[in-house]
């Protein structure tokens, strides 16, 4: 007799996924009631000390930023950046990281008018013009920044004049009770969150509700498109094209900036389609994406997330 085959949901069950749960939850509970700037200060330290320590990382940060660095001087684009040399790039890459990580989770407690003490917000009047469309928003997002600050978009975007349902894209994890939580966080946040589990039809319905999709949109995919990326042809989703071919919706990027201590600044910019045709391709749409996340990046080189063998 044929066993029953484990569905995902049991595969990530079990003893060591609920200490892990635990475990996790603990440690967050812990940071987020933490004082921001200890967050803040703490997360640097971690950052410091994982620079010292992880060789590996440093140099696939390293070998990133150098043709990051070579795409700017070709094209003639200025970074407003502090830091100057690649060495002083790399170690402010990690102590930037680490302090956006850990203070993310004391600025997820935070009420959404104690938040703009600490967050500048900026470009949501396009939000607000694309929206008159009825087509809904696709919001292409980057590894950037203090991430939790996603989760109070809604309403901070609804203290803007911007009102309409936010979902974004996610990867479920591969613990159950864990996911679970993290649904139930962003739900009661007003967050709806979608996955391949769920088909393309469900997001794209929500986009043609009128809702704001955030997707993220910097990963590298060996299947997915090879176009430019910072003059390199790399992997690229090819999700936002897609989704904006079936729904019509326009595209925003949405970008978060360490502008000094303990303090953000979220900016939305208009993502320019003029470039192609009515039917622009899988290829076309890709390749204007990565156009908007190099001005994204560019803007604060040293706030993305290199760690990964983007090239």
């Amino acid at each position: 007799m044929k066993k029953k085959q484990s569905s995902e949901g049991d595969r990530f069950k079990g003893p060591s996924k609920w200490c892990g749960y635990v475990f996790a939850r603990g440690l967050a509970s812990l940071i987020q009631w933490m004082p921001l700037s200890v967050a803040f200060r703490l997360g640097r330290g971690v950052g410091w000390l994982s620079w010292k320590l992880m060789k590996g990382r440093r140099s696939t940060v390293r070998k990133n930023l150098e043709i990051v660095n070579a795409w700017m001087e070709e094209s003639g684009t200025v970074e407003s950046r502090k830091v100057e040399s690649l060495d002083e790039q790399v170690r402010e890459v990690f102590q930037r990281s680490g302090a956006n990580l850990l203070a993310g989770f004391p600025l997820s407690r935070l009420r959404p008018e104690q938040m703009e003490q600490h967050l500048e917000i900026e470009g949501m009047e396009h939000a607000r013009e694309v929206l008159k469309q009825g087509k809904g928003v696709i919001m292409l997002l980057a590894h950037m920044g203090p991430w939790e600050v996603l989760a109070h978009v809604p309403k901070l975007a609804a203290d803007h004049g911007v009102h309409a349902p936010f979902g974004a894209m996610y990867r479920p994890l591969n613990n159950t009770y864990l996911d679970n939580w993290v649904r139930e966080q962003r739900a009661a946040r007003n967050t709806q969150l979608f996955s391949r589990r769920d088909g393309l039809h469900v997001p794209v319905d929500f986009l043609r509700a009128g809702g704001m999709l955030g997707i993220l949109a910097d990963q590298k995919m060996r299947e997915g498109c090879q176009v430019p990326y910072f003059g390199v042809k790399v992997g690229s989703t090819p999700i936002p094209g897609l989704f904006h071919r079936r729904s019509g919706a326009p595209l925003l990027a949405l970008s978060i900036e360490t502008i000094g201590f303990t303090k953000w600044r979220l900016t939305v910019d208009t993502v320019d389609l003029s470039t192609v045709g009515p039917k622009p391709s899988r290829d076309e749409l890709a390749t204007v994406c990565n156009q908007a996340l190099e001005q994204v990046f560019v803007r604060s080189l040293c706030d993305g997330f290199w760690f990964h063998k983007r090239f």
